[in-house]
């Protein structure tokens, strides 16, 4: 169990299939108070940066898939929420949030690249609570179960 949070507006959290700018199929889509992660993002930073990042969901590379599948579960650790959907895998574009469990919610604390956030994407905080992150996680695992195949990633007994 974590510490008790600072206040924290808590945001809503989903993952689905459906459109996503730059696209010509459904994609699967991280979404934070109706609005996708990458929309949010590019909202703070003012850029486009995020356009073409999936989340890690049948990714390209077996081994990456069970990392995301497993970082998902954890807390105070830094979890690939956005991947290059050209490559899909972790040897490229890689957006992580740094996630922290207090007793009342779950926090995406800070953002950055890559598995190890070398470098910082300055954007506010994300704090959830903990019964909608469940949810979230759950949907998240169960795409990712369904897209890359069960037999090869190992269904938690």
């Amino acid at each position: 169990m974590g510490k008790k949070s600072e206040k924290y507006s808590i945001s809503k959290i989903d993952i689905f299939l459906g459109d996503l700018k730059g696209f010509k199929y459904p994609q699967y889509t991280i979404q934070i108070n109706d609005i996708s992660l990458n929309d949010y993002l590019n909202l703070h930073t003012k850029s486009s940066d995020f356009d073409l990042l999936l989340p890690p969901i049948a990714m390209f590379n077996n081994e990456d898939q069970q990392k995301a599948i497993h970082l998902i579960d954890f807390r105070n650790v830094t979890m690939p929420l956005l991947i290059c959907s050209d490559d899909m895998d972790f040897f490229c574009t890689i957006v992580s949030a740094y996630v922290v469990e207090h007793d009342d919610i779950v926090l995406w604390k800070y953002f950055g690249y890559g598995l190890e956030i070398s470098t910082s994407i300055h954007v506010p905080a994300l704090a959830f609570d903990k019964i909608g992150y469940a949810a979230f996680i759950n949907k998240f695992k169960t795409f990712a179960l369904e897209n890359y195949g069960a037999s090869s990633i190992g269904r938690p007994s």
